[in-house]
């Protein structure tokens, strides 16, 4: 009888300690960063959460301080080429502000699933949660792409948006396809597909080019200087493309555990593994998002729930190394959902992470000489 009542006891206290490391860990994911913008000279990052705080961090003094606590939690962003961020709040008011809360705009949007600005605070886009994108120039706003089944409840991700002064990509879902939908049978639907990431035109506000050759889940990113695309998929296929003339793509990024494929046409493909490195255990070829980390020459591959950033030249199909990102606190790479939580400053080398289950933030500064990736910094 006691065996008995002694492993009623014991299999109660386990059971209860797994009920508290649960309630726990759901407590530490509660207000964990959802979207991360860095200004450009590397001094500062916003976030908004989970819970709806958005917080305002100096990254040189190492301090941060919580704006407000009813923000839109996909809405921290700053403005690239300028010290001023945009955030929406609960109430659908986008606020363009200053660090030292100067406020320059305000205006009322459909409640923002990511958005951007141009660096000269004229362009505004932004997309819902059915994947429509709206601009906004003034108090002008007009519908450049319309919403769809391929959602953000659909996709488990956002839509997301890279912009330069002339520039806007999107990307969200993409199918595989030798011969995609042209431009003129999306431009019937108010350019409603959503197969392949979109190089859109800032100018005349119609579409430049679709980038096929992704597949499934897609992030798309723009180069500081606007002259290339990079875009990668959860299937682990990279392609880069040139602004200037995007009918193909400029490179194929090799595959990251195989190489660089000899012929595609063939039935049984062989690989080119000539100039490939050895890659960690714990790298993963899904990539969950792509971020420029030097001027325009090299970006970091994140793959999906993994600790290690693959580093590449914007000309070379290679690898170039692995860093590994830390796994206390392991980063926000476990959720498509949360790829906006990945944000750089090109020009001062500053990678700044949503950490995967606290509220805080993971900084990291890149050498070009080197070619290292140093964290720095673990923000709680």
């Amino acid at each position: 009888m006691k065996r008995i009542v002694y492993r009623l006891v014991l299999i109660i206290g386990l059971l209860s300690l797994a009920f508290f490391a649960l309630l726990s860990n759901s407590l530490a994911r509660d207000g964990v960063v959802m979207a991360i913008g860095v200004s450009p000279d590397g001094h500062y990052a916003v976030t908004s959460h989970l819970d709806n705080q958005l917080r305002l961090w100096d990254l040189r003094i190492k301090e941060q301080s919580t704006l407000s606590r009813n923000a839109n939690i996909y809405s921290a962003s700053f403005v690239s080429d300028s010290g001023v961020f945009i955030w929406q709040d609960t109430d659908d008011l986008v606020h363009v502000q200053r660090v030292d809360g100067e406020v320059l705009k305000q205006f009322k949007h459909a409640p923002t699933y990511g958005h951007v600005m141009s660096p000269d605070l004229k362009w505004y886009a932004s997309a819902d949660i059915d994947w429509a994108i709206h601009v906004r120039n003034g108090s002008d706003v007009a519908l450049l792409k319309a919403g769809d089944d391929r959602d953000f409840i659909g996709a488990g991700k956002v839509l997301n948006l890279s912009l330069t002064d002339t520039y806007l990509v999107s990307s969200g879902f993409s199918s595989y396809t030798s011969n995609p939908p042209s431009l003129e049978d999306d431009a019937k639907n108010h350019y409603q597909l959503t197969r392949d990431t979109v190089l859109w035109s800032l100018v005349n506000l119609e579409p430049i080019a679709k980038l096929p050759g992704n597949s499934a889940k897609t992030h798309a990113t723009l180069s500081p200087d606007g002259q290339w695309v990079v875009s990668g998929d959860e299937g682990g296929r990279v392609l880069v493309w040139s602004t200037s003339d995007a009918t193909e793509p400029f490179l194929t990024a090799a595959s990251l555990f195989h190489g660089l494929p000899v012929d595609r046409t063939a039935e049984v493909w062989e690989w080119d593994r000539s100039q490939l490195i050895e890659a960690p255990d714990e790298a993963r070829a899904g990539t969950v998002a792509l971020k420029f980390i030097h001027h325009s020459r090299y970006y970091l591959r994140f793959g999906y729930n993994s600790h290690y950033a693959a580093l590449f030249e914007v000309d070379n199909p290679w690898p170039l190394k692995y860093f590994d990102l830390g796994q206390r606190p392991f980063p926000a790479t476990d959720q498509f959902s949360r790829n906006l939580a990945i944000d750089t400053a090109p020009e001062a080398g500053i990678l700044v992470m949503g950490q995967r289950d606290g509220a805080g933030i993971l900084v990291y500064q890149f050498d070009p000489e080197a070619l290292t990736l140093e964290r720095v910094w673990v923000g709680n």
